[in-house]
Parts: C-alpha cells; sequence; structure tokens
C-alpha cells in the first residue's frame, strides 16, 4: 500500500510542470540523434578494433609456431644432410677397399649391403625433411600475409578514428 502512494506521487510530479511543452525542441531532438549516432560509431570501431586486435595476436601465434617449426625443420636437414654425407663416406670407403680384395669375404658384403640401405634410408629421410621444410615455409609466407593484412586493417582503422576524432 506504501508503496502505491509513492508511485502516485512520483507520477502527480512526473506531469509536466507549467510553463514547459510537452514537445521537446526539435534542435534537442537532433543533438541527442547525432550524440546517439556518434556513440554507435565509437562502440563499432571499437569492437572491430578488439577483432583485429585479437585477430592479429591469433595470427602472430600462428607465425611464431611455424617459424618455430621451419627453425626445428632447418636443424633436421643439416643433421640429415650430414648423416648422408657420412654414410656415402661409408660406402665410398668399403666399395674402394672391396675393389682392392678380389674375393670380399661375406660380412664385408652383408655389411655394404647393410651402409647402402642405410644411406638409401637417410636419403628418404632428407627428401621428407625437404618437403615438410618447403610446407612450412609456404604456411609461414601465408601467415605473414595475413598478419600483414590485419596490421594494414588496424592501420586504417587508426586513421579513420584519428580522423573522426
Amino acid at each position: 500500500m506504501k508503496f502505491m502512494r509513492v508511485l502516485l506521487v512520483l507520477g502527480l510530479f512526473a506531469n509536466s510542470a507549467p510553463g514547459q511543452t510537452s514537445k521537446p525542441d526539435t534542435q534537442t531532438q537532433l543533438q541527442i540523434l547525432d550524440e546517439l549516432r556518434a556513440i554507435h560509431r565509437d562502440l563499432r570501431a571499437s569492437t572491430t578494433l578488439q577483432l583485429l586486435l585479437v585477430e592479429l595476436q591469433v595470427t602472430q601465434t600462428t607465425l611464431d609456431r611455424a617459424i618455430q617449426k621451419r627453425d626445428t625443420l632447418k636443424t633436421q636437414l643439416t643433421q640429415v644432410q650430414v648423416d648422408k654425407a657420412s654414410a656415402q663416406a661409408e660406402v665410398a670407403r668399403f666399395e674402394g677397399g672391396m675393389e682392392k680384395v678380389e674375393n670380399p669375404e661375406q660380412q664385408f658384403i652383408d655389411r655394404l649391403v647393410e651402409l647402402k640401405a642405410v644411406l638409401g634410408k637417410v636419403t628418404a629421410q632428407e627428401v621428407a625433411t625437404s618437403e615438410q621444410l618447403q610446407d612450412v615455409e609456404g604456411r609461414l609466407r601465408t601467415a605473414e600475409a595475413e598478419r600483414e593484412n590485419v596490421q594494414a586493417q588496424l592501420s586504417d582503422l587508426v586513421k579513420k578514428l584519428g580522423a573522426v576524432n
């Protein structure tokens, strides 16, 4: 009941005071509308800015991972190439030694076959690692392009915000 009285009193005071018009001024309405449009524009720009910053962060993380993977693969490829050179030298040494002997022992022949198999595996590993490296470098270029695109969008947005303010 007390609540109803408060509402009744507020209702009486909410009516226009004598001398006030019930129609708002058109100029005031236009100013309010302009202000609302500016607030809406700022809100959209702020939201877009936040989304672009998140996208930039995700893109940078992807780029960092691709760089790390590339560096790891380069290290692996270098090691595989060293292993390949070592295996080639070992095969050449065994072949040279076997040429000097008319009837090489079976264990030397078996060892040469084994070394050639190792060389084949190392060569296959080199090819696979090279292909992976090329793939990662392609992804790295794509991630760099995406980052540049997001940075350009951010730059354009900042310019627009600077021009508005």
